[in-house]
């Protein structure tokens, strides 16, 4: 006598079985993002599994994006002391602001985070391995593309802002000329750090309410009498030629 309930069993198992097959037939990414090209047409055989699969095509994830770069040992060391003394936070505990450029953009026209940085030196090179994370809304940029990154060196703080035509050169060291209260030329050595929206800061030798010589630099003597005209320091942006 036949065991209809077995033989019912056995139908549904090979029910299951089917729309399995017919599920695995599907590949689902576990990301968004741009797809390659087909590796392999409609009829050809496929090898699945673990051992030398055949590859059908790649995806990559556009937005956001990541940006790997390598930090020097000295950098490193350098950024782990500014924490400790409390100067700047460090990406090794939380997510820092970063700035990104491609190779033929000026500035630093990206803004993201640096989300994760590696747990030891590489012997081989002296670097350790950081990464940052920036939105990609356009989806222009690609995996490969070589950038520059630029993280914050020191936490924010007030800082004296001149124009750079206003520092001179003095073998190797920058001054300027500031009028004292009998407006008389005072040569001042100052100490100078990066540029800013068009204007050099300055780390040390100045005071904020001091008055700078701006223009005309190669006429003043130390001590000498000046009739100075207050101007201001930000520079106005160049203005585009009427048609």
């Amino acid at each position: 006598m036949v065991d209809t309930r077995a033989a019912v069993r056995a139908a549904e198992a090979m029910v299951t079985t089917a729309k399995l097959d017919l599920e695995f037939t599907q590949i689902r990414a576990p990301i968004s993002g741009r797809v390659s090209d087909a590796r392999v047409t409609e009829g050809n055989l496929i090898t699945g599994g673990t051992s030398d699969p055949t590859l059908l095509t790649t995806i990559v994830a556009l937005d956001p994006i990541y940006v790997d770069f390598e930090v020097d040992e000295r950098s490193a060391l350098k950024y782990r002391e500014m924490h400790k003394t409390g100067e700047r936070e460090s990406a090794l505990f939380q997510r820092i602001p970063a700035e990104m450029a491609l190779v033929n953009q000026e500035g630093w026209p990206h803004r993201g985070e640096i989300d994760f940085v590696d747990n030891q030196i590489n012997p081989e090179t002296g670097t350790i391995r950081a990464r940052g994370i920036f939105p990609n809304k356009d989806r222009l940029m690609s995996p490969g593309f070589f950038a520059k990154v630029r993280i914050p060196g020191s936490g924010e703080y007030d800082g004296l802002l001149i124009r750079d035509a206003a520092v001179g050169d003095d073998q190797g060291s920058s001054y300027v000329w500031v009028i004292d209260a009998e407006d008389k030329a005072v040569y001042r050595p100052i100490k100078l750090g990066p540029l800013l929206d068009g204007l050099r800061v300055v780390r040390e030798g100045l005071k904020a309410d001091e008055r700078v010589v701006i223009l005309g630099l190669m006429s003043v003597r130390n001590g000498s009498k000046v009739k100075p005209a207050l101007a201001e320091m930000a520079i106005e942006p160049a203005k585009e030629p009427k048609p």
